[in-house]
């Protein structure tokens, strides 16, 4: 038999000390108020195959604390509400009722995101910079879209500092 030994004699300063919890050491479970963070805490759970299906197949129709109802997708998988179900009452330690119907829901975020790129894509088309570009090199082709950050307040944009007259 293995003696796990307790130390004895915990001094005052030494309980303030536990009564105060570092923020990573609180273990309460998640509370999710909307299907984003459902997504969040999938993501932080690093479960990248019920990421991927959930937010390609995965139309929200109603959520609350709970209960998720959604419109799968086409080409959802089968087991994708009893996946869900199972991971957040594991997560949560809560029952979640999760139902799959026929209409009604949104889109899944893939194809929210799929159908953004499509107008970005074709307002970047009809830019005339880029027209007159495709037009001078034939048979070129546009490979990728990136958003570059934008700066938050370049010192060019503030208004001189005029102190003395």
């Amino acid at each position: 038999g293995g003696g796990a030994s307790q130390g004895g004699g915990g001094s005052v300063t030494a309980q303030a000390r536990v009564l105060a919890p570092e923020p990573q050491a609180a273990e309460a479970p998640p509370v999710l108020q909307s299907f984003a963070d459902v997504i969040a805490l999938i993501e932080k759970k690093r479960d990248i195959a019920l990421r991927l299906d959930v937010e390609r197949y995965v139309r929200p129709v109603s959520f609350r604390p709970g209960a998720i109802e959604f419109e799968p997708a086409p080409g959802a998988p089968s087991n994708l509400a009893q996946r869900l179900i199972g991971r957040l009452r594991e997560w949560t330690g809560q029952p979640w009722l999760i139902a799959a119907q026929g209409g009604g829901g949104a889109e899944s975020q893939w194809e929210r995101q799929k159908r953004e790129e499509r107008e970005v894509r074709s307002e970047i088309e009809q830019d005339p910079f880029v027209l007159s570009v495709m037009k001078s090199f034939p048979g070129a082709e546009i490979v990728s879209i990136r958003t570059l950050p934008t700066p938050e307040a370049s010192p060019a944009d503030a208004p001189p500092e005029d102190d003395e007259d």
